[in-house]
């Protein structure tokens, strides 16, 4: 047996705690345990293998396309670039198990894990090569290892066939339809874990519902009974009750306004964009000499698309998200996104008018004396993240404050006001001029609807 380098295995024990304490053996289905077994094993370098390291195993274009090493399709998703990494896909992927293995059989679930494992890496490969042509090259020579993507797209085979089994994110219970958990857990992840391969986890969502939506599925079956065995019909039901506003908005609509604006912002976070539009993008400052003076009218748009940081990126794409969840089922994909257009060209605008005519009246603003006022860039969503609130309060008199998906029962203002307070505080950059304004749009947008209906 060739020896590896050795490596870290604080995750390795916490995973056999979960298994064999948390668990229990005789819970986790045989196939599921087999992998979780084997995975930990590659990772150790207790058993022989054609590969010394994850750098020898890894997927990319250069790999794969370049150099024909076509086998890293496979071997890539039994390797692990650390133990917490080992330990995070397997305890997600051991939940999966217990609940696919039961439904689908030993057999045919160790036949799915197999056929995601081969479509994940393709697609993977398929995505870096695309990205490489029309993004950036280096995109070629990315190298991913894991079994991240085979995991996702069984989230969404999970979240399809089963949606109201406690949909989880990074393990914890939320309340969101089954079907957004998965883009929701794209974000936060890649978010939390900048290193994690963003395109491997979006090729695993993509090979789930190509699964879902019968494009895989038909030639998936017509291999299993090439193979000999019988037919295997998935019923899509629900295993445990859901609330009464799960029952009436089902499982299955996302918000697909308030999501592509969401991926927009990260793409451009992360520059997956074109690299003639990120050109074009690349002006993420809003003030009133720009705009008043200078008549750069396009910035009243623009530097919407910018975060100073993750977290500022973060609160920003599970707010909009947690708005859109409720607003674009009141008021549909199109006007929530003209609405959404609307607040953020308004609070910008009006924000660019507050600091020409009104503060420079002030000797000083939080910091800043009269005299920068015009100069005093704003940036970012939060500010029109702040007049949704105020629209959503008018939408939804009676329900508690919403804090990204949370309904918090405290009264809507205070609400407002408290969580200003604690943006200025966890994102200091983000002038809290520019969230004030944005409460005062949403009120201006409350008293406007009153008015006009």
């Amino acid at each position: 047996m060739r020896r590896r380098q050795q490596r870290d295995t604080m995750g390795v024990l916490l995973l056999l705690n979960h298994v064999v304490y948390q668990i229990g053996l005789d819970v986790i289905p045989p196939v599921t345990l087999a992998i979780v077994v084997a995975q930990a094993c590659t990772f150790l370098g207790l058993v022989d293998l054609p590969w010394r390291s994850p750098a020898e195993a890894c997927i990319s274009v250069d790999k794969v396309v370049f150099r024909g090493q076509w086998w890293r399709i496979l071997f890539a998703a039994f390797e692990h670039g650390d133990s917490f990494h080992l330990y995070y896909n397997m305890v997600s992927f051991i939940w999966k198990g217990i609940r696919m293995e039961t439904e689908l059989g030993s057999a045919y679930f160790l036949y799915i894990v197999c056929l995601f494992t081969g479509l994940t890496g393709v697609t993977l490969v398929g995505l870096s090569y695309l990205c490489g042509m029309f993004v950036n090259p280096s995109f070629y020579y990315q190298c991913a290892v894991g079994f991240s993507a085979v995991i996702f797209a069984l989230k969404v085979l999970n979240n399809h066939y089963w949606p109201g089994i406690s949909p989880t994110i990074m393990g914890m219970s939320v309340s969101m339809p089954s079907g957004l958990i998965v883009w929701a857990e794209l974000v936060l992840i890649q978010l939390v874990t900048p290193n994690a391969s963003f395109l491997g986890h979006l090729a695993g969502i993509l090979v789930g519902l190509a699964y879902v939506h019968d494009i895989v599925k038909p030639f998936a079956d017509l291999i299993w009974r090439l193979l000999g065995q019988g037919p295997v019909y998935i019923a899509r039901g629900v295993s445990s009750p859901r609330r009464g506003w799960q029952r009436s908005l089902g499982a299955s609509r996302i918000p697909v306004g308030a999501a592509l604006i969401s991926g927009a912002l990260v793409a451009h976070k992360m520059r997956l964009l074109p690299a003639f539009l990120s050109y074009k993008l690349n002006n993420p400052c809003v003030n009133s000499y720009l705009v008043l003076k200078q008549e750069r009218w396009e910035q009243l748009l623009v530097p919407a698309l910018h975060t100073y940081n993750s977290m500022h990126l973060m609160y920003t794409v599970v707010s909009l998200l947690g708005l859109g969840f409720y607003l674009e089922r009141r008021l549909g994909t199109v006007r929530f996104a003209l609405t959404t257009l609307a607040a953020t060209v308004a609070t910008n605008l009006a924000y660019c008018l507050m600091t020409h005519f009104v503060l420079p009246f002030a000797k000083e603003i939080d910091g800043i004396p009269h005299f920068e006022m015009e100069y005093k860039c704003f940036l970012g969503m939060t500010g029109a993240l702040m007049a949704l609130k105020v629209i959503y309060s008018y939408y939804y008199p009676y329900a508690g404050y919403l804090l990204f998906f949370i309904e918090v029962p405290v009264p809507k203002f205070i609400g407002l006001v408290l969580e200003i307070a604690l943006l200025h505080f966890l994102l200091p950059h983000v002038w809290i001029v520019g969230n004030v304004v944005g409460f005062a749009v949403g009120i201006v947008y409350v008293f406007c609807c009153m008015y006009l209906y």
